[in-house]
């Protein structure tokens, strides 16, 4: 796949389909797990899960009543946490650096602020934290896996593949670091792979909706139009359709891709300003359907 081409995927899938394209939220514990924990790791379990699922007002009210209980790091780290998962960059930051030189969760924090950093678009600061983050624990398997995005946006594959078979060696069947893989492959042309990933990834995660709708871009971008609707809900279908008529038009299918964008916008406000924005790049690009415009009385 051409650089340029690259670069307009990753802008198309991250931005114009309005969904992520990166996880880096930690994992919550397996359920069977669960029940041998003691009150405290419990506790923080529960703190992770729902930071990992959203639910930032039960992780607060979570994270207010461990304060009370329990205390230290462990508890501090969550609370730095919740700031990232919200968006609050700066305050997330800066919780994270108060953490770095404690022995129990250093590393972590360490972690926590290598992505808070690329969150904010500080790539370099953002690599030196994590390598700095997985030389003091090679078990993150998160920092590894957040160094994978950094080097899929540096376009340096051989380093993306390293950082990510250290992440699944750390965290085998990681749904979101199947997902960030996968995204990768996609980035790169290697669409087979990086279905497979994809559905791997939502066999763990059914739930998982940047796997869902990447997936549904690695078949389109193999032809198989048809097949990426698969699963497909009515309320899904206009994103869908803009979904799959990017790949059509990144595949050169022209024709197909202004017949999705047009049903796109037809079928849902929502996506009027995305599909309209696709439809109007897609015709300056294809000379044909400029001519079709023209012969139209």
């Amino acid at each position: 796949m051409k650089a340029g081409s690259v670069r307009f995927l990753a802008t198309v899938a991250a931005v114009v389909l309005a969904s992520g394209s990166v996880e880096m939220r930690a994992e919550a514990a397996e359920p069977a797990a669960v029940s041998q924990l003691d009150g405290e790791t419990l506790t923080l379990e529960f703190i992770d899960k729902a930071i990992a699922e959203g639910r930032y007002k039960s992780a607060h009210d979570l994270l207010a009543r461990a304060r009370i209980r329990f205390g230290g790091p462990e508890v501090s780290l969550r609370e730095a946490e919740l700031l990232l998962a919200a968006g609050s960059l700066a305050e997330a930051a800066t919780a994270f650096q108060l953490l770095e030189s404690d022995p129990a969760v250093g590393a972590r924090a360490q972690a926590g602020r290598g992505i808070t950093a690329i969150r904010a678009g500080h790539a370099e600061a953002a690599e030196s934290l994590l390598a700095d983050a997985v030389a003091r624990d090679p078990s993150l398997a998160r920092a590894w896996s957040a160094r994978g995005v950094l080097a899929d946006q540096r376009q340096d594959w051989a380093a993306a593949d390293h950082h990510y078979a250290q992440a699944l060696a750390a965290a085998p069947g990681s749904a979101n670091i199947l997902s960030n893989r996968g995204y990768s492959r996609l980035l790169r042309g290697l669409y087979a792979e990086a279905e497979a990933d994809f559905n791997a990834a939502l066999a763990k995660q059914p739930g998982l909706k940047v796997a869902a709708t990447n997936l549904q871009l690695a078949k389109a971008m193999q032809g198989r139009y048809a097949e990426a609707f698969t699963g497909t809900s009515r309320d899904e279908l206009a994103r869908d359709l803009n979904t799959v008529g990017v790949a059509a038009m990144l595949r050169g299918d022209h024709r197909i891709a202004e017949g999705y964008f047009a049903r796109a916008i037809d079928m849902n406000s929502r996506y009027d300003k995305v599909a309209s924005d696709n439809l109007a790049y897609l015709k300056s690009i294809a000379p044909e359907l400029k001519d079709d415009d023209r012969a139209r009385p």
